[in-house]
């Protein structure tokens, strides 16, 4: 058997430094220099015969020494089942050969994978759902430029995503909200190609979320939709569509997404009959009288569209502006984590408004109205209760103001007489 261990030439170099491997030889030690292989001593851990992770590509880079180490065995036992004994020239050759060129057999890195994996996604997922994917992918590629490593699947482990996290956190800047679907996001890619048989690492099994609180859910009151729907914009038409728009997202419970690509044939008998973009569902979704008064408004747009819905980024931007002009600025407070701290911010409502706000409005007041929960369902696509429980926790504390609000009616009158 040949014993084959791994040095480095210079170990005290300011710099890169090259390897050389001892070969030992029936008791003799047989140095093997690899010219090839450089590594800075900080990059080396001799002990455990190994690039160390800060080392860019230490992954493939000890993968090429167990090929070289396996390489100069076979080597010398096919030597050995010849009769000839093996030289350190032979043991040159080897080493030359193998470290010259591509590993056989290379696997493919783990970003490379995910690329293929992306754009396979664009079959059967959202564009919304394809975004998200791309976001992870920049980060992943953030962090690994970072560390210096190449990412593969072997290892991106439990250990990894740990790290993963805290720089999500620490770096990037991120509440664990967004960490926690990085990090759903990474084990759907690593469960699909794990089911793919192109890994055989089951690590991502043991990827653990950071605590985080659901985010608050900010609607409009009915008395806040008034505002919005007597409020004059007519001196600027750019708004007044965007509230116009939003309106139509209260009254109907549409996202924003389907309400852009709404076009006049999908409007059948008081209805709007439609699949979803984003979870392919068919709805059906009656038309009240200011939903259907918005259509009629803005009927027979030549660009074919059903309404003027511009990007949801201006639409935002616009919408805040409306929120302000109609007097939405009651102090509201939102929170979120961020690592073990959990940090609340007081601002006005108004800064707090977007597209799906509206769809927010349309289940939190039909609730309040006495619609019952499974008819909402049947109108938002919703698909279960568990996200309908989180309004129903609103419309607990709306009922408890108005009883509080009528037990001092009622006791009012009494208090005088006595």
């Amino acid at each position: 058997m040949l014993r084959t261990k791994y040095y480095l030439t210079d170990g005290k170099a300011a710099g890169e430094t090259a390897l050389y491997a001892a070969c030992y030889l029936e008791g003799q030690r047989k140095k093997i220099y690899l010219p090839t292989l450089t590594v800075r001593p900080d990059q080396w851990d001799a002990k455990g015969q190994k690039y160390r992770r800060n080392f860019n590509d230490f992954s493939d880079a000890n993968a090429l020494l167990k090929v070289l180490t396996a390489a100069l065995e076979t080597a010398h036992l096919q030597l050995i089942a010849k009769g000839k004994l093996t030289t350190p020239d032979d043991l040159r050759a080897v080493a030359a050969r193998v470290t010259a060129g591509a590993l056989p057999n290379q696997p493919s890195g783990l970003l490379e994978e995910m690329d293929k994996w992306i754009e396979a996604s664009r079959r059967d997922r959202a564009a919304a759902t394809i975004k998200c994917y791309n976001t992870l992918r920049q980060h992943l590629t953030a962090y690994a430029k970072l560390r210096r490593l190449r990412l593969t699947f072997a290892n991106t482990d439990a250990a990894f995503c740990e790290g993963f996290k805290t720089y999500l956190l620490k770096t990037v800047g991120l509440g664990n909200a967004s960490i926690n679907n990085q990090v759903k996001n990474l084990k759907v890619f690593l469960g699909a190609t794990f089911e793919q048989e192109l890994h055989e690492y089951a690590h991502f099994k043991r990827f653990r979320k950071l605590e985080a609180i659901e985010p608050e859910l900010v609607y409009l009151t009915r008395q806040e939709k008034e505002r919005l729907y007597q409020l004059d914009l007519s001196n600027r038409p750019y708004l007044e569509q965007t509230r116009d728009i939003f309106l139509f997202e209260c009254e109907t419970g549409l996202r924003f997404s389907d309400v852009h690509a709404l076009r006049p044939e999908q409007i059948v008998g008081g209805y709007i009959v439609l699949t979803t973009i984003k979870t392919a569902d068919l709805l059906r979704v009656p038309l009240s009288p200011l939903a259907q008064a918005i259509l009629n408004r803005y009927a027979g747009r030549a660009d074919g569209r059903a309404l003027p819905v511009i990007s949801n980024q201006k639409t935002n931007a616009y919408l805040k502006v409306v929120a302000q002009l109609a007097s939405i600025d009651t102090p509201t407070t939102t929170s979120q984590h961020r690592g073990s701290q959990r940090v609340a911010t007081t601002q006005p409502k108004h800064k707090l408004i977007c597209t799906h706000t509206a769809r927010r409005t349309f289940v939190t007041l039909a609730l309040e109205g006495g619609m019952r929960p499974e008819v909402v369902m049947r109108i938002t696509g919703h698909k279960d209760y568990k996200t309908l429980h989180r309004y129903l926790k609103i419309t607990d504390a709306v009922v408890q103001g108005e009883f509080e609000k009528y037990v001092e009616r009622q006791a009012a009158p009494l208090m005088r007489v006595g």
